[in-house]
This record gives structure tokens, sequence and C-alpha cells, in this order.
């Protein structure tokens, strides 16, 4: 039997020290607007359990039409004109090639395939991978007085088309997903009437190895380039220890997030069945894992990472017989079913932006984030930092 290669995935490395602003870590939230759960483990502490565990957050699940969503949300997203306000929709309807999103931007990104495309008539692009040339993409910004008026017109005019289409097939109104922040904040009327509340889930493990983390940049920067070739082997060596060494260490936080008893310092399993090493050097103590599951806004999730880095930083670097060098790991698991995945920061505060890259939305597919951060020297006051993004086929944010 053959047995199918796995999908490929790419992986970025970024490291960096965090001094006072880091524009990365900035608008790390805002790049990525749709998340639907974020893990959050560090060794035991009382200061980054208080300071975590209150933050919640809410959104809301109903059934809407697109024609009347943007019917209502011309004036809607005009407001949203600065960071401190936002809003976000998509929709979820299972068992469909067809879905949409609004992201921060005020922009309406469909995701359609070849028969919904034809019979919209609104202009799109051909997504542009081989085996999905059957699926287009098209974004319409939604403010008011960014389109001439006879074109806002037949776009409202083919979208209510496809929901009378959709209703007249059994298909109804959508199911979406929707949040929003900001002070003063107007709400349109949805009739949305399922409200959830997204609380912590705080969880511990205790009498497990914790590793002590070593966030080197990366070797072609942190030392300078040696043009000799006979050092060209050398560098390859320190390339890919650090390579491995980042990989073990990350391998680890995806470890603590799923409570892997291979991380029990009593484990005892056969190694026939499986065989793990914790990142070396290591310590026995308790680890914390906090976890929020739901539509989650982009002003939610730069809460935590704010609050996170903040909080660890205040912590001692000096490790003693019953603590360990204090560290944070964030993960940020995004909706892959989205249209959009990544908006670059050049236009995440664009609301007239129509610029990122194309994904095919998919249940199945890869879109995460890592965050691992831990104080420096005492004398130094800041945070050695890395992220670590990980993409599946499918979506073009790196060619």
């Amino acid at each position: 039997m053959d047995v199918p290669a796995p999908e490929l995935r790419r992986v970025k490395i970024t490291t960096d020290v965090l001094s006072s602003n880091a524009p990365k870590l900035q608008h790390l939230a805002a790049s990525h607007p749709f998340t639907r759960q974020i893990d959050v483990v560090f060794p035991s502490s009382d200061v980054l359990e208080s300071a975590l565990s209150k933050l919640e957050t809410r959104y809301w699940k109903g059934q809407v039409k697109l024609s009347d969503v943007v019917d209502q949300t011309g004036a809607f997203a005009n407001f949203f004109v600065t960071p401190e306000r936002c809003f976000t929709m998509l929709s979820i309807d299972p068992n469909t090639d067809d879905v949409w999103c609004i992201d921060p931007r005020g922009l309406l990104t469909l995701s359609v395939s070849k028969e919904t495309y034809e019979t919209l008539g609104l202009l799109g692009t051909k997504l542009p991978f081989k085996k999905q040339q059957d699926q287009f993409v098209i974004r319409l910004p939604l403010q008011k007085n960014v389109e001439t008026t006879g074109n806002r017109a037949r776009r409202n005019e083919a979208l209510k088309a496809w929901d009378a289409r959709r209703e007249r097939q059994g298909s109804g109104p959508w199911t979406v997903l929707y949040c929003a922040h900001g002070p003063s904040l107007p709400q349109p009327d949805f009739g949305f009437t399922q409200i959830r509340d997204v609380h912590c889930q705080m969880s511990r493990m205790v009498d497990i190895y914790i590793p002590s983390p070593s966030l080197s940049r990366h070797p072609s920067t942190s030392k300078p380039q040696r043009k000799a070739s006979a050092a060209k082997d050398d560098d390859d060596d320190v390339l890919e220890d650090w390579n491995t060494d980042m990989a073990v260490l990350f391998e680890w936080v995806g470890m603590a997030s799923l409570g892997a008893q291979r991380l029990k310092a009593n484990d005892r399993v056969d190694p026939y069945v499986s065989v793990y090493e914790c990142p070396s050097p290591s310590h026995v103590g308790s680890m914390t894992h906090l976890r929020w599951t739901g539509f989650l806004g982009s002003d939610f999730v730069q809460s935590v990472v704010d609050m996170g880095l903040a909080s660890v930083k205040t912590l001692p670097t000096t490790p003693t017989s019953t603590s360990q060098t204090p560290f944070i790991a964030i993960t940020s698991h995004a909706f892959s079913s989205s249209p959009v995945s990544y908006i670059p920061s050049s236009s995440s505060n664009s609301n007239s932006g129509t610029d990122g890259p194309l994904r095919l939305p998919r249940a199945d597919g890869e879109d995460t984030w890592c965050l691992l951060a831990s104080p420096g020297s005492a004398e130094s006051q800041t945070l050695d930092w890395s992220i670590v993004e990980s993409l599946g086929q499918y979506d073009t944010r790196w060619g």
C-alpha cells in the first residue's frame, strides 16, 4: 500500500532582544486577525498566574445574510479608523467551498468556488496553486466613498442575488462569528443572540522536566561572516546545532501545551513505544498551562502577549534549588478556514488596504505562531525572545 507523503510545512524562526519597542511584537496580533486558541505555558509563578488568568473576552455567534451585513457595515466600517477600534467577522458554514470574512481593516474577503465566482459576476483573483485553481478570491472594501456609487450598487445587488440563491437551495443565512472592541463602540443590528464568554482554563503539571531556554540569535546575525572557505564547514555545524536546539525547545513547548506524559520526571514508558529527552539543561518542577478558546479578537491576543512579556520581565533571573529560569511561551492557533491569514504590518492600520497573501481556506490547514521569551541579565533589563511561525501548503505569505 502506498502511503501518501505528509503535507509540506514551512517554518520561520525570528530571534531578537526586546529592550523597549519591537515592531514585530507590537503588531503581532494585528497581523494575525483570526485566532481560535491561545496556549500559554511557563514554570509555575504566582505573578504570571495572577496577571494572565484574569484576562477574558467575548464574541457573538449567529446567522445573517451577507447582503444585510454589507448594508449595515458601510458607516460601521468607517467608524473603525484607529487601532483602538476593531471588528472582525468570519463565516463558518460547514460542507461548502464558499467562505468569507471581514478583517480589522473593514475589508470583506470572499473565497469562492469557480461556479459561485462565475455566477456572482464580481472581479476577483484565481488562486495560484496548481491543484486549487478552481477557487477564487474577491476583496471588497466596505468603507463608504472607497468605491464609486455604481460599483457599490452592483456589488450589493450581486450579494443579494447570492443570498437569494442560497435560500432557494436550502442553505439559508450564513452562520458567522463576530467580535468587536473599542471605546463608544456602535453595535450593528445583526440580531445575534448567542453571546460566548471566553475565560481562562488553567491547569498545572508537577514533577516534570522544564528546560532553561537559551535564546541565542541566528548564527548569521550573531557574529561576522567569515569568508575563508576553511571556515564554511564550521559555520554549517554551528547553524545545524542552532536549528536543532531551537527545534527541541519549541517541541517541548508543544508537548507542554498538550500535557504530554513524556515530560514527567517519573515517566517509565517502554522505549520501543516512545523515546523523548527534554532539552538540556533542565530542572524538575511544576508548570502552568493557560488556554483560551473561541473567536479571539486581536486586541485580546495582544493583551495576552503584552501582559505576559511585562510580567515575566519582572521575575528574578537567577535560578535557585526550588525555581527555574523564568520564561513564557505563547502559542496562537489561527482559524485556517479563514480566507485571510495574515495582514502585513504596512496595511494593518490602513482601512483601505487590500493587499495581503492569498491562501486556501481549509479546516485541516496549518497557521500557527509561538512566541518564547525569557529575561536577559538583571543589568540589561531586556527580554530575549524568539518567534516560530508555521504554515501549511497553499499559502503565499512567504512566496
